[in-house]
């Protein structure tokens, strides 16, 4: 017996070695392959100890499974689900990944949540029970998870086409004038001002200069602004016979109350909340915005002036801001005379695609958060 075990210990530790030689060139040249690929090491490891080499190698290369490999929230379980995701920078990706899945949303679900989300709008949301159908909701590069329930709430209320929902709900209008507003302090040229969007009490437009008296008397306007109104008013005139005139200009917070309490006066609430916009709500706060008025008549929208700039105002970076088909999304009436500028490519794009400045800016400008 002595001597069976003496020949038997021997024999299983070369047999052990043996195994052992065998298999590590072969993880060596798993390893080497994979890292080929450009995965990292705990994300190899990851996959070897799962057995997924075959199925990465299919894929190659995915930036969100190296991601995920790599993290200790990986779940051997939810990798077909895993390899069709695109990664996002959240915090606890993986972890918050495993939850969406828990709850029932497949691949392409992950998908828009992940992109519409933030940190803090992907936590909330995740308290949340499945919404089925939510990917009708999220298609759109500018859907906002956070309004998810005031998505669903407006297309019942109004059975509208869902990617206007989504503009309009993001626009506010799922909400009363002047309702949950938010304010800003910094000025730029893309700004929205509305009744949901306003300016902070520090506000201060950017480089108002004085404009010329045949421009108009006693106004000022944000510098860049001016020089186009300049340029536009003087083509203007070269076309027409008559240059365009600068009626309203800049206007600070006692300037809009000013005219608030004028009109109130002179022609009631309904009609003055229609045209004039609470102090802190109104595009004249930032320099950017003209009420035009033209040298050949006192109505400008009879003028020959008029009916040039209408044509004409996209060119030099302006926008026709309140026009009468666009009056239940801009919550003011029709002013044939009030023109903001927005820059030459943004003016371009309105022009040549029929849509108000709320919804550009929620299509394009917008943050999510």
């Amino acid at each position: 017996m002595k001597i069976k075990k003496k020949i038997i210990i021997p024999l299983v530790l070369v047999i052990l070695i043996i195994i052992i030689i065998l298999i590590n060139p072969i993880r060596l040249y798993n390893k080497h392959q994979l890292k080929n690929l450009g995965y990292n090491e705990t994300s190899i490891n990851t996959i070897l100890d799962n057995k997924l080499k075959d199925n990465v190698l299919k894929i190659e290369y995915n930036k969100t499974l190296d991601y995920i490999f790599s993290s200790k929230e990986f779940n051997k379980k939810n990798f077909d689900i895993y390899k069709e995701l695109e990664y996002i920078e959240l915090d606890d990706y993986t972890k918050n990944v495993n939850l969406l899945i828990k709850k029932g949303y497949n691949a392409k679900e992950i998908n828009l949540i992940l992109k519409s989300a933030t940190n803090e709008t992907l936590t909330d949301f995740l308290e949340k029970d499945y919404y089925e159908n939510i990917s009708k909701f999220l298609e759109f590069n500018f859907s906002k998870l956070e309004n998810i329930d005031r998505y669903i709430k407006y297309q019942n209320d109004n059975n509208i086409d869902k990617e206007l929902v989504v503009i309009y709900v993001n626009i506010g209008l799922d909400k009363e004038f002047y309702q949950d507003t938010t304010e800003t302090s910094k000025f730029s040229y893309d700004m929205l001002i509305n009744k949901y969007h306003g300016i902070s009490e520090d506000f201060k437009p950017e480089n108002l200069v004085d404009v010329p008296s045949e421009y108009g008397k006693n106004q000022k306007l944000n510098e860049t602004t001016l020089k186009a109104f300049i340029k536009m008013s003087e083509d203007c005139k070269a076309e027409t016979g008559n240059k365009l005139l600068v009626r309203s200009g800049y206007r600070d917070l006692k300037d809009q109350q000013d005219t608030y309490n004028t009109y109130l006066k002179s022609y009631g609430k309904t009609y003055t909340e229609n045209y004039v916009t609470h102090p802190g709500f109104s595009e004249h706060h930032t320099g950017l915005a003209i009420d035009v008025k033209a040298e050949s008549k006192d109505v400008f929208a009879d003028s020959k002036e008029s009916k040039w700039a209408y044509q004409n105002a996209y060119k030099y970076g302006f926008i026709l801001r309140y026009k009468k088909a666009d009056e239940k999304i801009t919550g003011i009436k029709y002013e044939s005379w009030h023109f903001r500028y927005v820059g030459e490519e943004i003016a371009k794009y309105m022009h040549e695609n029929e849509m108000t400045y709320e919804e550009y800016y929620v299509r394009f400008l917008d943050k999510k958060g």
